[in-house]
């Protein structure tokens, strides 16, 4: 399987661009986020935050949740970051399945399904961290909970993309296509928590010191994030075509 998924990307060297597009989309988003929030525009300042982005956005929209105009701010963002990476994405999973380089969706359809995806998954895996308590037993039960609905619907966006279904089904058809290959997927899923977070422990004293960010950390980090994010891109790919060639729809 991993033979496969690097022998794709081999052939198809500009993949990473996709992802690399997304990561700067976020980015930029993360950028309007922390100009409305009143923070001075600092360069080490702003990729120290934008590294730990959660626990930024914990510290000055959830602690002490009120409703303000930066909030509203925030969640703007956040859809359009959203939106981006429906645009992005879709041609994406084509570029990974197919021979060429597509720059744009086949449809308008696929875009507002990824879109509204993208959405609960957002509020599933970060929202609800952060209205959440930060200790105790709950917090704990909480994350398990979010990674077995993670688990669930990991196919979900390669479903609304090459089986052209909308949200509901498409969430129906990740459960019922997990069900033939779940060691695979869960094997996966769990190297790439461990690659995430080895990847933060690696980034985090730069960032978390007090010294000047240099230019090319966050560039390699962004470059790194992209990378990651394609490899198991092409792992998880690999998988659901093999699990959907043994269940039709």
């Amino acid at each position: 399987m991993v033979r496969h998924a690097w022998s794709r990307l081999v052939r198809k060297q500009w993949l990473i661009l996709y992802p690399l597009a997304v990561s700067v989309i976020d980015a930029l988003a993360f950028l309007a986020v922390y100009a409305a929030s009143g923070d001075h525009l600092r360069w080490t300042e702003f990729f120290a935050a934008n590294f730990d982005r959660w626990q930024y956005l914990r510290d000055h929209f959830f602690s002490g949740f009120s409703f303000t105009p930066a909030l509203g701010f925030a969640v703007v963002a956040g859809l359009v970051a959203c939106l981006g990476a429906a645009l992005i994405r879709a041609p994406y999973f084509r570029a990974i399945a197919g021979p060429h380089y597509p720059l744009a969706p086949r449809r308008w359809g696929e875009v507002v399904n990824l879109f509204f995806f993208y959405v609960f998954l957002n509020i599933v895996a970060s929202v609800v961290f952060l209205l959440a308590p930060t200790k105790g037993l709950g917090v704990d039960v909480l994350r398990a909970a979010v990674m077995v609905i993670l688990v669930l619907v990991v196919f979900a966006d390669y479903v609304i993309v090459f089986e052209e279904l909308t949200l509901l089904p498409a969430l129906r058809r990740s459960v019922q296509l997990l069900r033939h290959g779940w060691p695979a997927v869960l094997l996966i899923i769990v190297v790439e928590y461990l690659v995430v977070i080895g990847f933060y422990k690696l980034y985090a004293p730069y960032y978390n010191g007090q010294g000047t960010v240099f230019i090319l950390l966050p560039v390699t980090q962004i470059l790194l994030q992209a990378f990651i994010t394609l490899l198991f891109d092409l792992l998880l790919i690999f998988v659901y075509e093999n699990i959907r060639r043994q269940s039709p729809a």
